[in-house]
């Protein structure tokens, strides 16, 4: 862990840099125009700011040791976050301690929520869901960049498609070697004349292409599965 005065100064340095980049966004906004959430950010910011200080007669005034009654339910949630700190000694340099045990709890929450632009403003079950709303998102992000390498795909192909019927001749002339072109068949004119085949229609040769394709490829990802399976080797049949 960092001690408090490592931490204020790179806290300080984080929350001043946020504060520049929202004056210097809005620098050329009517105060009324600024957004609600803006306002209420750097409102947030100057206090966490001033509050970094505290004054040296209120820490002489506080007791050196700090007494916590314990009784069965705190001794449950003690353990808990012990068996954490177990699993993750180096969080705690490997000191098992209930002091050192409350003190990161302490830490953590401090560094993490209480001086955290982001989670300082949200109410106790706002945050609680936040941090339940976090295996989601992990789970999710996956499927996101899945269907993001989808999209980019769908665009380059047909980008391709398009500039390769551009040089696709209809015919040549074998006599003078003048080469035709067709019209680009993928333009709207031609697509509000004669409509277009969708994989959707079960009677066009599109639709059984696509559908053969489907049943090679998922034959292919099972074969890509197995090999990887046995070590790389596959069977004749």
């Amino acid at each position: 862990m960092k001690n408090a005065i490592e931490f204020k100064t790179s806290q300080m340095k984080a929350l001043i840099k946020r504060k520049n980049i929202l004056n210097k966004k809005y620098q050329t906004t009517v105060p009324d125009d600024i957004p609600l959430e803006v306002k209420s950010e750097l409102e947030l910011i100057d206090n966490l700011l001033n509050e970094f200080d505290i004054n040296q007669n209120f820490f002489d005034e506080k007791p050196t040791m700090i007494g916590i009654k314990n009784s069965r339910d705190e001794e449950w949630y003690f353990q808990q976050m012990k068996h954490w700190v177990e699993r993750h000694p180096k969080s705690l340099n490997a000191k098992f301690s209930r002091s050192s045990v409350y003190k990161f709890a302490l830490h953590f929450f401090v560094e993490n929520i209480a001086l955290n632009a982001n989670n300082a403003r949200l109410n106790y079950s706002e945050l609680a869901q936040k941090v339940s709303d976090v295996g989601a998102k992990k789970s999710n992000s996956k499927l996101t960049v899945q269907l993001e390498n989808v999209e980019n795909l769908l665009g380059f192909l047909l980008t391709m498609q398009q500039r390769q019927l551009e040089y696709i001749p209809e015919g040549v002339n074998l006599e003078n070697g003048f080469v035709k072109y067709a019209i680009n068949p993928i333009n709207p004119t031609e697509s509000q004349q004669f409509g277009a085949p969708t994989e959707l229609n079960p009677n066009n040769e599109l639709a059984q292409s696509y559908e053969e394709y489907k049943r090679i490829r998922s034959r292919d990802k099972q074969l890509i599965k197995k090999y990887h399976q046995t070590g790389g080797q596959l069977d004749d049949d």
